[in-house]
């Protein structure tokens, strides 16, 4: 060691939630290294195993967790619901915070947790691992340099496939009360963030939300319609009750056109931006001509690996968040849009009532307990 370098100063991390199904990527994530686990908490008692493992206390309380460890860092892998209610308490005790996607069930909870976080100083990060994918950096690195020109059109469809068995195991999942939604806070949030991260909030959208297959209080499968700021308009749509349809992501612009599928990427550059080519070709039915353009991708996985990494940096080196609270909170607010404007029938601007979206949903989870 020499004498300017400086020894790694682990993170003392808590986990809450650490019965959830996805505990083992955290685990995997959590390099020892740079994150010392000294507890966990779980409402579950049998969880309690998980914390004998790595030999540190369990709790099956996180004030009590956080009372007792005062840890740096508070990851949360709750269900939905309890996110903003535990990040809330864990920022307020003075811990840096990582939760899980979608950081809450309502816009206004993310708008308190992003308050917390600015008033406390410490840092709310948001689990959002696919930013990290390879091509997804690519593609962001070329649409902020203007490779793409004037962005014009978006469309993205995915289907996450889930069988009845899937929504029996949690009973959660699936509901107004337990979930807060369906698809669109359990599978899609990571497809509604793309979105967001490389085009930015629509100024207005429009959306179908519908139950088609699943025995499920909340919807299935939802198709979405979007205009940006720039005039730029877009489609999403997006299914558990749905197979065969590989993840695809469409991005046009005057200057090319981008497609991202999971592991790869392809960019077509044109021979000329169309706002210079339309207005002086002597040709009358076709576009300006166009080249395949080899993209290099980062090193980096799109996985759980990439946001502890980050979020080390951002904490000890002062690194910039990949997903912080106010960019994460953008999915969630299209998330409610689609909602609100399924059940009203009409478009919703950007941003959304507050206050009208809360209603709504306690409107259906007060439904949902009736029934």
């Amino acid at each position: 060691m020499t004498e300017h370098t400086q020894p790694t100063q682990p993170l003392r991390t808590v986990f809450v939630g650490n019965g959830a199904s996805i505990y083992p990527l955290h685990e995997k994530a959590a390099d020892p290294a740079h994150f010392q686990l000294i507890g966990m908490a779980d409402i579950d008692p049998q969880a309690k195993t998980r914390a004998d493992a790595h030999r540190v206390p369990f709790f099956t309380s996180h004030r009590e967790l956080l009372a007792a460890m005062q840890p740096e860092l508070v990851v949360i892998m709750t269900p939905h619901t309890s996110h903003p209610g535990i990040a809330i308490d864990a920022l307020e005790a003075g811990a840096h915070v990582l939760v899980e996607k979608p950081m809450a069930i309502q816009v206004a909870d993310a708008d308190a947790m992003i308050a917390t976080a600015r008033r406390t100083g410490r840092l709310l990060a948001v689990n959002f691992q696919h930013r990290a994918r390879p091509e997804v950096r690519a593609a962001y690195d070329l649409i902020q340099s203007g490779a793409l020109g004037q962005l014009q059109h978006v469309n993205m469809i995915v289907v996450w496939p889930r069988s009845h068995k899937y929504f029996r195991m949690s009973t959660w999942r699936g509901t107004w009360n337990g979930e807060g939604g369906g698809v669109l806070l359990n599978q899609s949030p990571h497809n509604l963030d793309l979105i967001c991260h490389l085009i930015g909030l629509p100024k207005r959208l429009v959306a179908w939300a519908r139950t088609t297959l699943h025995p499920i209080e909340t919807e299935d499968t939802v198709q979405a319609m979007f205009e940006w700021p720039n005039g730029a308009i877009g489609s999403l749509h997006v299914s558990t009750a749905e197979s065969g349809q590989p993840e695809r992501m469409e991005i046009l612009g005057t200057a090319g056109r981008l497609e991202i599928v999971a592991g790869g990427l392809h960019f077509d550059r044109f021979d000329q931006d169309l706002r210079e080519f339309f207005p002086t070709t002597e040709e009358i039915y076709s576009g300006p001509g166009q080249q395949t353009v080899e993209v290099s991708l980062p090193t980096m996985t799109g996985s759980h690996n990439d946001i502890y990494a980050n979020v080390y940096a951002a904490i000890r080196e002062g690194a910039p968040l990949l997903a912080e609270g106010e960019s994460a909170r953008m999915s969630l607010e299209v998330a409610n849009a689609i909602t609100l404007s399924s059940r009203t029938g009409a478009a919703v601007e950007f941003p959304i009532d507050r206050t009208a979206y809360a209603d709504l949903l306690a409107g259906l989870q007060a439904a949902a307990r009736r029934a």
